[in-house]
């Protein structure tokens, strides 16, 4: 039997004491080994805002560079790490508590109304923001409405389009930064619902 550096008893067999009988008693104090937390990078981190009810949204017509409306959610989903924003966008940001590489998947049903004797089209396209400041480009998704016939007045029909689009990116998050879906570009007659955000950290 010897001893290790901190004065731990060991035998030559791990399983058995120097008597030959396996051992069955507490461990001496000084025999554990600190617990290995992991640090604050190192840790989990995911959230998610939706709103289950279904109401349409009037979307308000934008024009780029000048950004419309941030997307309003009523339901947080499970969380850690990751949650909703302190007031006044408790509704609309979602706020990280550690930094690292995020993915982060945006869903959203839109309708869009035309006449088909309208000029132009009706078209809506959202994009990520952080803080409110930085729009992330590679995020925009969109959907467009641009069905027209030829004919009199006898001809005009209302064309009504509905469809749920999204995307999907990774991205470095710093700590406290703030996430919002907001609308890069609106005709009129834009409507939205069932907004889903979902933030998941996949690295440090």
């Amino acid at each position: 039997m010897n001893k290790n550096n901190n004065g731990c008893q060991h035998c030559c067999n791990e399983k058995f004491n120097c008597t030959g009988v396996r051992p069955f008693r507490a461990i001496d104090i000084d025999c554990i080994q600190p617990n290995s937390q992991p640090t604050v990078e190192g840790t989990l981190a995911f959230g998610s805002f939706y709103d289950p009810s279904g109401n349409p949204v009037l979307i308000s017509p934008a024009t780029p560079p000048v950004p419309g409306q941030k997307i309003v959610f009523t339901t947080p989903g499970p969380s850690l790490n990751v949650s909703p924003a302190p007031f006044p966008n408790n509704t609309t940001d979602l706020q990280v508590a550690v930094g690292g590489i995020y993915e982060v998947n945006m869903n959203i049903s839109v309708e869009l109304l035309n006449l088909t004797s309208d000029l132009i089209e009706t078209e809506v396209r959202f994009g990520l923001f952080i803080n409110d400041t930085v729009v992330v480009n590679e995020s925009n998704f969109l959907s467009l409405n641009d069905l027209n016939m030829v004919g009199g007045a006898e001809s005009v029909v209302t064309l009504r389009m509905a469809n749920t689009i999204g995307n999907t990116i990774q991205l470095r998050l710093n700590k406290d930064d703030r996430l919002s879906i907001r609308v890069i570009l609106a005709t009129t007659q834009a409507f939205y619902r069932y907004p889903s955000l979902v933030v998941t950290k996949i690295a440090d």
